[in-house]
């Protein structure tokens, strides 16, 4: 189904502090207030600004953006503790700028070829990053949280990190041509593979992936890159070479993986898409000309744009100019996209409902954990679990050490779904500053293990 845009009225320049506030009114269900406002921008080093990542400092809890450069001037490292008022902190000119991913207190970095070399950077000081090690590079990279690099090259590589994150260990390689993009959610791999499809893998066991199903699609030029929703169901395509009137963005049914099925699609006479990532309700894109481009998915059904800025307000044609990386994983929840010619913007987005109909009862036949909501949170957030039959549940959030914070729960539920608050203070009562913490549910051998972000 083929979207129409918001009017161009809504696209303003980055001198304006507050750009959009939507209302928009579902009869009968939801009424929400959207806001989405640019904070501020920032020149980097570089004619060709490429790939952001964010990166929270575990001493001071200071967020940074990390932001990429083609042209040779390397990473870039910004502080976006004051959003109003970026701050770049430090420069490495010696390694590739392309693509960059942040493990650890390291940024792993590549060329975006396949051929040559990436570099490995400690950012244990933020202020003073020291080149550390190198690997061989390749167009994009992804690090797993339980730290695994893949590249996107022959195929795609697996290292492991574990032993020594300055040395990666190689210990899978695939044969086939080269994937373009990767992304790696719980024990899932997502692998775009340009022109043969959307791959899917398990990867529960990192030296041993194992393909479960395959995306094919002859309407998709070039399965360029993605994101999955929250719930792993629903799978988001990125075609950076399709032109109208094909689809930029599809949207698959993945619960099944021996039947992914397109329910929607999108399409931009105008703009060209390149980069996704979803947090909750919204799916955020990189939209090269267009600049960032924010999609309601709260109903898989009805893809439809939220909000939008152009970051490059001088370009409107499909191809390659605009923004170019996006990151929306910070725990304060700012959104970082990364302009071609115009380097770093930050942005804020809130989405606040005012009133919502009660969801019908819905069998269940699982224990499941699901993600908190609001996510980043303050004070308070929600956490929804769901028990098959009557169970003794335990449910404990835990800082970013693994040490216990507070046990939100541990009785007998009866079957159904059911939700706890989590007030943000410790066991002993004491408010928890801004930070990762995780919540881990276990029950009758069941147990999982999700993150969510506090801000104050």
């Amino acid at each position: 189904m083929k979207q129409t845009l918001l009017s161009p009225a809504s696209r303003l320049h980055p001198c304006f502090k507050t750009l959009l506030a939507i209302l928009i009114v579902l009869p009968g269900v939801l009424a929400q207030a959207r806001q989405l406002e640019v904070l501020d921008s920032i020149a980097v080093p570089g004619t060709f600004t490429t790939d952001v990542w964010g990166y929270v400092d575990p001493t001071s809890n200071i967020e940074y953006a990390i932001v990429g450069d083609q042209s040779g001037s390397g990473i870039t490292i910004v502080d976006v503790s004051d959003p109003e008022n970026l701050q770049q902190v430090a420069n490495v000119s010696t390694v590739p700028g392309f693509d960059l991913k942040t493990y650890q207190n390291y940024v792993y970095t590549v060329n975006g070829g396949n051929s040559g070399s990436g570099g490995i950077v400690d950012i244990s000081d933020p202020l003073t990053p020291q080149v550390v090690g190198s690997f061989p590079s390749s167009h994009n990279i992804w690090i797993s949280d339980n730290g695994y690099l893949y590249t996107t090259s022959q195929g795609f590589r697996i290292y492991d990190l574990n032993n020594d994150p300055t040395q990666p260990e190689l210990i899978w390689n695939s044969i086939s041509s080269n994937s373009h993009d990767l992304l790696v959610i719980d024990d899932r791999l997502y692998d775009f593979h340009g022109v043969s499809g959307t791959q899917i893998y398990d990867i529960s066991q990192p030296a041993a992936p194992v393909l479960l199903s395959v995306i094919r699609d002859p309407a998709i030029v070039y399965h360029h890159s993605g994101w999955v929703s929250d719930d792993r169901n629903y799978l988001y395509i990125c075609d950076e070479l399709s032109s109208a009137p094909r689809a930029d963005i599809t949207v698959w049914d993945i619960s099944d993986l021996d039947n992914p099925e397109k329910i929607g699609e999108y399409a931009d006479d105008t703009a060209t898409v390149h980069n996704a990532m979803v947090r909750g309700n919204f799916a955020y894109f990189s939209y090269y000309s267009a600049g960032l481009r924010i999609f309601d998915i709260s109903d898989p059904l009805d893809f439809t744009v939220a909000a939008e800025y152009d970051t490059e307000p001088g370009s409107s044609s499909e191809g390659f100019t605009g923004a170019f990386g996006i990151y929306t994983r910070l725990p304060s929840g700012l959104i970082l996209v990364s302009d071609w010619h115009n380097g770093l913007f930050v942005f804020s987005f809130t989405d606040s409902s005012t009133s919502v109909e009660p969801e019908p009862e819905i069998p269940v036949e699982s224990f499941a954990l699901m993600p908190n909501y609001p996510n980043p949170f303050n004070p308070s957030t929600t956490i929804p679990f769901e028990v098959p039959e009557n169970s003794f549940v335990n449910i404990t959030v835990y800082n970013i050490l693994g040490q216990p914070i507070k046990e939100l729960t541990n009785r007998i539920y009866a079957a159904g779904r059911h939700n706890l608050e989590w007030d943000g203070t410790s066991s002993t009562g004491l408010q928890m500053g801004s930070g990762v913490y995780f919540y881990r549910m276990t029950v009758d051998g069941f147990s999982k293990t999700l993150k969510m972000f506090k801000v104050n």
